[in-house]
C-alpha cells in the first residue's frame, strides 16, 4: 500500500515537472520578439541598439548626433536623399502584446524643409508584411495629418483620415499617442496631443486584429519617391528629420476612451475640410466590429494619389537580423499547440508509470507465490 502511495506521489511529482516546463517553454516561446513595456529611448548612448529593426530603401542613413533647435543631448537623425531610389529610412521597436499604452515622442522638421504635396511619413504603427499601416503620422503640404487603417473579419479594409493641424518648422515638437488597440472584443481608441494641446482623437477599429498589436516605426517613408511609381532624382533637397526620447508606457484603458461623440479637434485658426474619408468598399455598420463608430471630424483633402500616399508595406528590414514581422514575435497558434503537445506527454507519462506500477505488481504477486 505504502509502495502504491509512492508511485502515485513520484507520477503526481513528474507531471507537475513536465507542466512546469512546458508552460515555461511557451510562456517563453510566446513571448520572443516582443518590445519590453515599458519602453524608453534617449539616444545618448550613442546608438539605435534598442530598435530592433531598421530599413533602408536606397541610400538612406541613421545616425545619431547633437539634438538640433536648441534641445541639448543627442539624437537620431534621417537622411532620404532625393537620389531616384530611396524612399524610406526608419527604425522600428518590436511589437507588444494588445493592451492601452502611451507612446511620446518628441521630432524635429528643420527650417529649410521642403514642403510636398503628397504625404511623407514620419512615425507609423504596423501590423505586418502586405496590410497598410494600422495608425499614421504624416506631413502633407504644410500639415499633419493622421490615417487610421483597419480590417475586422472579411470586411474591406477600412481608412479615416484627420487633419491635426499646421506643422511649424524649426521647432521641436512634443507628441503623445494614447492608444488602445481595438481587438475582436475591445473598441479601439486614439487620442492624439501635441505640445501637451489634443489635435485628434479616434474611436472604432484601429488594427488587423493580428497576433499581436503593431510595433512603432520612426523616420521617413515617402512612398511617392519608389521608382516604380516614376519618381526620379531631381533638385528637391534631401529629406530630413531628428527624433528623441521615445517611450511606451501602459495605461488604463479607461483614461484613454473618447466619448462616442468625441471628434478630432484642430487647433485654432484651422479649417475643417469635410468628414473623414472611408473607401467605397465600407461595410455596414452592423459587419463592423461592435462598439460605437468612428469619430467624425476634420480630414484631410484628398489628392490625386488616392490611396497609394499610404501603401502596403514589404517590411522589408536592412542591416540588422530581425526577420520580417510575419515571421516573428507571439504566434497565436504556438501556444495551444505547445499545450496540445504538453498535454500527450503528460498523458504518455502517466501510461508509462502505469505500466511500470502494474508490472511491479505483478511481480511482487508472483514472489508471494
Amino acid at each position: 500500500m505504502f509502495q502504491h502511495f509512492s508511485r502515485r506521489r513520484r507520477a503526481g511529482a513528474a507531471l507537475a515537472a513536465v507542466s512546469v516546463v512546458v508552460c515555461g517553454a511557451t510562456s517563453a516561446i510566446a513571448d520572443r520578439a516582443l518590445t519590453t513595456v515599458p519602453f524608453k529611448d534617449g539616444f545618448e548612448s550613442g546608438t539605435t541598439a534598442a530598435f530592433k529593426r531598421k530599413g533602408i530603401d536606397g541610400t538612406g542613413a541613421v545616425s545619431v548626433t547633437g539634438a538640433p533647435g536648441g534641445r541639448g543631448g543627442k539624437a537620431v537623425r534621417f537622411v532620404m536623399p532625393n537620389d531616384g531610389a530611396s524612399y524610406r529610412t526608419e527604425i522600428a521597436t518590436e511589437r507588444v502584446p494588445y493592451g492601452s499604452y502611451r507612446y511620446t515622442f518628441a521630432n524635429y522638421l528643420p527650417a529649410d524643409w521642403t514642403s510636398y504635396g503628397a504625404a511623407t511619413i514620419v512615425s507609423q504603427w504596423h501590423g505586418g508584411t502586405g496590410t497598410n499601416p494600422a495608425v499614421v503620422l504624416a506631413i502633407k503640404d504644410d500639415r499633419w495629418m493622421m490615417v487610421i487603417h483597419s480590417k475586422v473579419g472579411a470586411q474591406a479594409m477600412q481608412e479615416v483620415k484627420y487633419d491635426l493641424g499646421p506643422a511649424r518648422l524649426g521647432r521641436w515638437n512634443q507628441w503623445s499617442f494614447d492608444i488602445t488597440w481595438s481587438t475582436a472584443t475591445t473598441t479601439g481608441s486614439i487620442i492624439a496631443r501635441l505640445d501637451g494641446a489634443q489635435v485628434g482623437s479616434h474611436r472604432g477599429p484601429n488594427s488587423y486584429h493580428q497576433d499581436t498589436a503593431p510595433y512603432h516605426k520612426i523616420g521617413l517613408y515617402r512612398p511617392n519617391w519608389q521608382a516604380w511609381k516614376g519618381h526620379k532624382a531631381d533638385s528637391t533637397p534631401d529629406v530630413v528629420d531628428y527624433y528623441d526620447d521615445v517611450t511606451i508606457t501602459p495605461i488604463s484603458p479607461g483614461a484613454t476612451v473618447p466619448p462616442a461623440t468625441t471628434s478630432p479637434q484642430v487647433p485654432p485658426n484651422t479649417t475643417a475640410t469635410s468628414s473623414p474619408e472611408r473607401p467605397a468598399a465600407s461595410v455596414s455598420a452592423s459587419a463592423q466590429m461592435s462598439g460605437p463608430a468612428p469619430a467624425t471630424g476634420p480630414t484631410m483633402p484628398a489628392s490625386a494619389s488616392g490611396a497609394d500616399e499610404v501603401p502596403e508595406d514589404t517590411d522589408t528590414d536592412t542591416d540588422n537580423d530581425a526577420k520580417p514581422l510575419a515571421e516573428t514575435g507571439a504566434s497565436s497558434q504556438l501556444p495551444i499547440i505547445l499545450a496540445f503537445g504538453s498535454a500527450l506527454l503528460a498523458a504518455g507519462l502517466a501510461l508509462v508509470l502505469r505500466s511500470r506500477a502494474k508490472a511491479a505488481k505483478r511481480r511482487a504477486a508472483a514472489q508471494i507465490r
